[in-house]
């Protein structure tokens, strides 16, 4: 039996009440910009994705910890001005993320694997796993900056295709 799709409203009600606000508003933007939102039920909450020519951009997804933005950075190399002005924190998570295994080695990872991201960020290269390489708690010094990641992915993808 299939599962009945959840309410954006639904999902809402799930996010910690200081980042419902933004995360209607980061919705609103990805939505304009042509991206599909599909929700599902985790079994942490719900995973909320948005996917533009039926590929994930990013999705929502909770934790113990709250709501972490999970970004398919696919296309890094051509915002790497928008991830140089992250707060270091962030850089930091991304460039201690797990490396892309198959982008050392192409057959080291499973063949469904869709290979990760690379970007150079302070004179180094990156070459990041797609799954942890962009996955943020939201949080108020996050918000704006995951937002900003997000539309410079999806601006990414429109202008490749």
């Amino acid at each position: 039996m299939a599962k009945e799709m959840v309410s954006f409203k639904e999902f809402l009600s799930a996010v910690a009440p200081e980042h419902q606000a933004f995360v209607e508003k980061l919705n609103n933007k990805l939505i304009e910009q042509g991206c599909d939102l599909v929700i599902k039920e985790a079994k942490s909450g719900y995973a909320a994705s948005y996917q533009l020519k039926k590929k994930t951009v990013m999705n929502w997804v909770f934790r113990k910890s709250g709501v972490l933005a999970r970004i398919y950075g696919d296309n890094a190399g051509k915002y790497e001005d928008t991830i140089a002005s992250l707060p270091a924190d962030m850089q930091k998570k991304m460039t201690a993320s797990r490396d892309c295994k198959r982008l050392i080695d192409p057959n080291a990872c499973s063949d469904t694997c869709v290979k990760g991201f690379v970007y150079a960020l302070n004179g180094e290269t990156h070459k990041k796993c797609r799954n942890d390489g962009m996955f943020f708690l939201l949080t108020n010094e996050t918000a704006e900056h995951i937002a900003e990641l997000v539309c410079a992915e999806v601006t990414a993808r429109k202008s490749a295709s």
